[in-house]
């Protein structure tokens, strides 16, 4: 072989090096970035009692909105909201769902929370006898089933004791899983029970001659009761100090439950049925989307709660005993997550 060709063979070997080279030690490349690294995420838990009104929540997680804000959350189920709240205050949850009076209470307690966004615009608790109990006033002597002490529906029931001059002393009080209650009342267990609209179905056809009481889905029993057609209740709450030291976790979490808001409103009750179905196990997608549908129209757009809204809960709250001073809109209600939610979305 030649000089020159040895030098030519020589070139074009060093040239083949050189270039396999750069094709592969490039770590800095889009293709390297994307192919080999999982993007990491930030576990968050979030205690709840599992209900329909907080569908924003199941939405964010089975459409993957929570992993694409770079979250990997995780649902701790309780009996009751006030246990689940207790929960996230003992450490074992980040963020909860419940109904905001255990909320307040606490707070009034000095045991201080935010409320972050709220599901619903207004109430859709309702309150059911047995045939033969045609008033709240009828109640004297009998058996009522109205949740956990504490809770927003226990709440709701003894103010609709003393609405009809009766006290929770008048009364004896059951203690049953919410599932069970409409049961009871067929079976005679309870006299009086309290029931989230969305089973109204159920207990007509379980319980013939029903006398449904207060539907509080009714505009104008719901402005009879809090004196105005809304009541922005079905809401997520963290601690104070779980907000002032994870601003950012609060934000991802906010924004990704914002886009699922946006999402419920956009599609049918079927659709969404079809998707949180997973999330409710024992009941079929055609019982979860008849459900569904029938509080749908209670459902926020964009998770914010408003003034009006929040004073309706405050209210109650106040002129049932339920806290002893006003706390105010600004000192527990951390609206800035939802309205930069809402701005990025735009």
């Amino acid at each position: 072989m030649s000089k020159r060709a040895t030098s030519v063979l020589i070139i074009t070997c060093i040239m083949l090096l050189v270039f396999n080279g750069c094709s592969v030690n490039q770590p800095n490349t889009p293709a390297d970035n994307t192919a080999g690294e999982a993007k990491e995420l930030k576990k968050i838990v979030i205690s709840e009692f599992r209900g329909i009104n907080w569908m924003s929540a199941y939405v964010a997680d089975l459409l993957g909105y929570f992993e694409e804000e770079g979250l990997d959350a995780e649902f701790i189920i309780y009996k009751d909201g006030p246990i689940a709240f207790q929960g996230m205050h003992a450490g074992d949850s980040d963020f909860c769902l419940l109904s905001a009076e255990p909320v307040l209470r606490a707070y009034d307690e000095g045991m201080e929370s935010y409320l972050i966004l709220t599901n619903t615009k207004n109430r859709t608790y309702a309150f059911a006898t047995a045939p033969d109990i045609k008033d709240m006033k009828d109640l004297k002597g009998k058996t009522v089933f109205a949740g956990m002490p504490g809770s927003a529906p226990y709440s709701f029931v003894l103010s609709l004791l003393k609405e009809a001059g009766l006290s929770e002393n008048d009364v004896s009080f059951i203690n049953l899983e919410y599932g069970a209650a409409i049961v009871a009342l067929a079976q005679g267990q309870a006299d009086g029970i309290f029931f989230d609209i969305y089973n109204k179905k159920i207990l007509t056809e379980s319980v013939p001659g029903v006398n449904i009481l207060v539907d509080a889905t009714n505009p104008e029993t719901h402005k009879a009761l809090y004196g105005t057609e809304f009541c922005e209740t079905t809401i997520v709450t963290c601690t104070k100090k779980f907000a002032d030291e994870n601003p950012e976790t609060v934000q991802k979490f906010t924004n990704a439950s914002v886009k699922a808001l946006k999402w419920i409103n956009e599609h049918s009750s079927a659709e969404i049925a079809e998707l949180a179905s997973p999330m409710f196990e024992g009941m079929t997608k055609e019982e979860l989307a008849s459900k569904f549908e029938t509080v749908k129209s209670s459902f926020t757009e964009t998770g914010e709660i408003h003034p009006e809204g929040y004073q309706t809960v405050e209210d109650f709250c106040f002129e049932q005993g339920l806290i002893k001073e006003r706390i105010g809109f600004d000192n527990i209600v951390a609206s800035q997550y939802v309205k930069k939610a809402l701005e990025n979305s735009n």
